[in-house]
């Protein structure tokens, strides 16, 4: 098992073998040992014998405990790698390498999703929404229209007000046939930011094919 550094399977904490166990006849197969979930049967909290894995919940409830109940702050580290996995997409992008920079895209949203459940929404929200939609932009580049609007579809349902979300739909839908689609989109992307001529570009075209 992987430390929590990885951003892998999170670390099987030690228990203090003094402390009683504490079985919930309610909910099947957990029993608490200092203050940790464990199978009841074979009092693991990884266990593949039971099919279980605790170790989210019993990650979360020390990180809590160490920080004596209240929540604690963002974690620089998973912060550093997501903007390394972020910055050398972004490069593979300018350098046309377009497959790389989406799995660059790809592992910096897997660490992303990790994040605990106590940093701040909004953070979580930006970071996911800027490399989905760097990533619909490679796999437009990749000739996948499907792909990326599945990723821009959840960009602006994250952050309705950012341009470039609805400017990369609507490049999806155009790749899709759906001209119609796309011009409202671009045209939803120019009330957003009226000063950006390549959004006013992308309208015009749209337009020519209705």
């Amino acid at each position: 098992m992987s430390g929590a550094s990885s951003f892998g399977p999170r670390p099987v904490f030690p228990t203090d073998a003094s402390k009683p166990a504490v079985e919930l006849p309610n909910l099947a197969n957990i029993t608490i040992i200092d203050n940790l979930l464990h199978c009841t049967e074979h009092k693991k909290q990884v266990c593949p014998d039971c099919d279980i894995d605790y170790t989210t919940h019993n990650f979360y409830t020390r990180q809590l405990t160490a920080n004596r109940g209240a929540l604690p702050p963002p974690n620089p580290q998973m912060e550093s790698v997501i903007q390394k996995l972020k910055s050398a997409g972004n490069d593979l992008f300018r350098a046309q390498c377009y497959f790389e920079a989406s799995q660059k895209y790809t592992e910096a949203i897997n660490v992303a999703s990790q994040r605990p459940l106590w940093d701040p929404s909004a953070t979580a929200i930006e970071e996911t929404a800027v490399l989905l939609s760097n990533r619909a932009a490679c796999l437009l580049e990749l000739g996948h229209p499907s792909e990326a609007y599945w990723d821009t579809e959840i960009v602006t349902r994250l952050n309705r007000g950012w341009s470039k979300g609805h400017f990369r739909m609507g490049r999806a839908m155009m790749g899709l046939g759906r001209c119609r689609q796309a011009a409202q989109e671009f045209q939803i992307g120019c009330s957003l930011d009226p000063n950006a001529k390549d959004m006013r570009t992308a309208l015009e075209n749209a337009k020519s094919f209705i």
